[in-house]
């Protein structure tokens, strides 16, 4: 039987919540990425529950950072072996950046890579590194709470096993972070650095001391963690006149996100058979487009080839830049996020980039009134890109990257 590469967008509300499948199509090896807030938590169950009972080991759980429209279902998720169980877990959690961190020793000269498609231009193999929260000070304490209860939940699982327990981070100089998993899955890391790490580590210990709790206090976080339910409220953002967004002239994206728990969000661009999709989570702009300057520079690729770009921060126009886009070559982007509580994605961020990328496919996990306006003849004819949205409003989205066809 032939092999696939699929991404699904599950109905994660406005959140994340994302299954990579790859290899044999009866027998696919699984990522998942992201566990979406705790109220689209049912999606995630339902979706592992109708695995057949012998698949239910996933290669990877990969929590990119402490959001809750990201970590909520993972915490709910970790307390249900039942579901779903994991080889390896991803997670920058307080274990790692509680420690001294420090930039890794320079290549050695003549260093290389492995070999093959991306994995020629990083390092499989290297360790990342050894040993913002500034919006809201109530997200910020609330961020860092989970991210220690995770802790609770994770418990003897491997964590981090593939950075050798390490925190994980993108080192200053020297090739990106290359990781090949089970089944020739490769993942390389474009962010955070060790900068965001240092910024992250500050406001979760500012957190705790205002939550008067010990990171390191497992019945403590545990006590917390119980009936624990999610909850944020954001502020509006003046969409656009439709003559604007029919326009051509660029409108401002700014101003550039710098929340520090964004800033720390593992961000990878995954590879099979050579189709690849990046996989922003919240990550800074700088950030991604200096990983990405690298890894196309390394590859002797004016612009990194890719089939798809799951947007950064939900399609926030304050995580893309022009300077971002310069740097990538791809027809195809997704967006995850029902519009719910922060209002994305901004029509800022779309309309950049379908100004940028002729012919762009726009793909949507929900037809809300935030993504709706851009299946708009008027817009469509203006542009000339493809709004695509799901079937089932309830389904959520999912990408053959092997042919380009979504379902």
């Amino acid at each position: 039987m032939s092999d696939i590469f699929r991404i699904e967008l599950l109905p994660a509300r406005h959140g994340d919540c994302l299954l990579l499948e790859y290899g044999d199509a009866a027998r696919p090896h699984r990522v998942l990425i992201d566990g979406g807030p705790i109220g689209a938590y049912g999606a995630l169950s339902q979706r592992l529950a109708a695995l057949p009972a012998d698949q239910r080991e996933l290669e990877l759980l990969v929590i990119t950072h402490v959001d809750g429209d990201h970590i909520e279902g993972c915490l709910k998720l970790l307390n249900h072996r039942e579901l779903a169980t994991f080889r390896d877990i991803w997670f920058n959690g307080w274990p790692h950046i509680a420690q001294p961190l420090k930039e890794p020793p320079p290549p050695r000269p003549g260093a290389t890579g492995t070999t093959g498609a991306i994995g020629a231009i990083g390092a499989a193999g290297t360790m990342g590194a050894m040993g913002g929260l500034a919006a809201a000070e109530a997200n910020a304490q609330r961020s860092a709470l989970q991210g220690s209860m995770i802790s609770v939940r994770i418990e003897d699982r491997q964590w981090n096993a593939a950075f050798q327990g390490a925190p994980i981070f993108v080192p200053a100089i020297g090739p990106l972070p290359v990781r090949e998993l089970p089944g020739g899955l490769r993942l390389t890391l474009l962010s955070p650095t060790l900068e965001k790490l240092e910024k992250l580590r500050a406001a979760w210990d500012r957190a705790l001391d205002r939550a008067e709790l010990d990171a390191t206090d497992d019945a403590a976080l545990s006590a917390r963690l119980e009936g624990r339910a999610a909850f944020r409220s954001g502020g509006l953002r003046r969409r656009p006149k439709p003559e604007e967004m029919l326009s051509s002239a660029a409108l401002a994206l700014g101003p550039i996100d710098n929340a520090v728990a964004n800033g720390s969000s593992i961000a990878v661009i995954a590879e099979y058979q050579d189709r690849r999709i990046a996989l922003l989570g919240d990550a800074h702009a700088p950030t991604l487009t200096a990983a990405l300057r690298r890894l196309a520079g390394a590859a002797g690729e004016p612009r990194l080839r890719l089939d798809a770009v799951k947007m950064a921060h939900h399609g926030s126009a304050a995580n893309l830049s022009e300077d971002l886009l310069s740097r990538i070559d791809c027809k195809t982007w997704l967006v995850s996020t029902d519009g719910s509580i922060f209002n994305h994605p901004d029509d800022e961020a779309i309309h950049t980039v379908v100004r940028n990328v002729p012919g762009v496919r726009l793909l949507f996990n929900y037809r809300s009134v935030r993504t709706a306006p851009w299946d708009d003849p008027a817009l469509r004819a203006a542009h000339g890109h493809e709004a695509i949205y799901p079937a089932d409003a309830a389904a959520g989205l999912s990408l053959d990257l092997m042919t380009g066809r979504p379902t």
